[in-house]
């Protein structure tokens, strides 16, 4: 499939880039894709990237549970209970956070968390531009979008993007219309792996996060925060995603052996799980990072 190269970086805006990792797609088809940092802001983007065209191709699977709902195995009704438990404190995070109850969710696959704060309440609209995902979340009643350019004139109170930013083709731009969706007192909620993390380290090419080719991205504290204020937000508060350590081990042990036992990778990714969260109490680079931010004076 078509790839293209990125010529300049989404941070900094430099154009010299160092290899950094060589991973592979896992889920679909095993091509191999180049990880590359920024030389002045260090900034790690996937390098050439499938077109925007094409990208769809790569979530064609059964296995991608936020676009399909996931199957009935064990380990899909395990993840799905977890997931129910976290919609409950994602709610509770965003109302300790919110003045207002109207909230956007960019990339909101099959409609859950939004299903989740509209019976508590909330007026709720997504995005989500795969036909599949957005079909099954409207089935739950709710108004999704394909694209974030269809809202127009109108503001929400907190705006979500759950493991979606490293997705986009266009974060910058997504970034610009975020800026004037949200209210003046509103918030923005982003949540990402973290690369810096100890897991990411422990696994190296083979940590399931870095999800080539559908991962476009992949930040640290350092350039999330330098990317967002460039588009007028200010960063408040970070907050960890405990759980996604013991999910994406899991998924990174049956990366390294695919033939293994579920049951014995998952003994593995409970225990390397529990040691990236002890590791990062001390410098707070947990797996996934929640980063919360308001908006600054400066308007785009």
């Amino acid at each position: 499939m078509k790839r293209i190269p990125v010529e300049l970086c989404p941070v900094c805006g430099y154009h010299e880039f160092n290899p950094f990792l060589t991973c592979k797609d896992f889920l679909i088809t095993h091509e191999s894709f180049s990880l590359e940092k920024c030389l002045r802001c260090g900034f790690t983007l996937t390098n050439p990237q499938p077109t925007l065209e094409e990208i769809g191709n790569y979530y064609l699977s059964e296995n991608y549970i936020s676009h399909t709902g996931g199957n009935q195995n064990l380990f899909d009704r395990l993840y799905k209970k977890i997931r129910l438990h976290m919609l409950k404190k994602k709610r509770a995070l965003i109302e300790q956070n919110s003045t207002g109850l109207k909230i956007l969710d960019i990339g909101c696959g099959t409609g859950d968390f939004l299903k989740e704060m509209k019976e508590n309440s909330w007026t709720a609209m997504g995005v989500e531009p795969s036909e599949t995902a957005r079909l099954k979340a409207q089935e739950k009643e709710l108004k999704i979008v394909k694209h974030i350019d269809e809202i127009e004139g109108d503001t929400f109170s907190a705006i979500t993007l759950w493991h979606v930013l490293e997705h986009l083709h266009n974060p910058n731009e997504y970034l610009k219309k975020i800026y004037s969706l949200l209210s003046s007192s509103g918030k923005l909620i982003i949540a990402v792996p973290n690369l810096e993390s100890y897991d990411a380290n422990h696994y190296k090419e083979y940590w399931a996060a870095y999800d080539v080719p559908r991962h476009l991205w992949h930040f640290n504290k350092t350039t999330i925060k330098k990317m967002i204020e460039q588009y007028g937000f200010e960063l408040k508060e970070i907050k960890p995603l405990k759980f996604d350590s013991f999910y994406v081990s899991w998924l990174s042990e049956i990366h390294i052996h695919p033939n293994r036992s579920k049951i014995v990778s998952a003994i593995f990714a409970f225990c390397l799980g529990v040691l990236s969260n002890i590791k990062a109490m001390k410098n707070k680079n947990y797996s996934s990072l929640i980063y919360i931010a308001s908006k600054c004076e400066k308007k785009y």
